[in-house]
């Protein structure tokens, strides 16, 4: 994937556009809003109706509690901007 905006607008927020990220343990891609963390995947249609929430992703990824997500992280700690 490329880097740089691969939406225009967020459909969820309307404030900033989707990029590609990935996951810095696996590498693996995903889109992402920063501005409201709206997340989809690669293969995901982007829309308000199929985005997930940032903080579920990873805390089902690692296995914890969305509410204590980033507690002891940072953004930069899971994932970084794909370029």
């Amino acid at each position: 994937m490329e880097m740089g905006p691969v939406w225009p607008v967020c459909p969820c927020c309307e404030q900033m556009f989707v990029q590609v990220y990935c996951f810095k343990d696996s590498g693996e891609p995903f889109l992402l809003c920063s501005e409201c963390d709206a997340f989809w995947w690669p293969d995901d249609v982007v829309g308000e109706d199929t985005a997930r929430l940032l903080d579920d992703v990873v805390a089902a990824r690692l296995g914890v509690a969305s509410d204590g997500v980033w507690a002891d992280r940072t953004w930069s700690d899971v994932l970084e901007l794909q370029g």
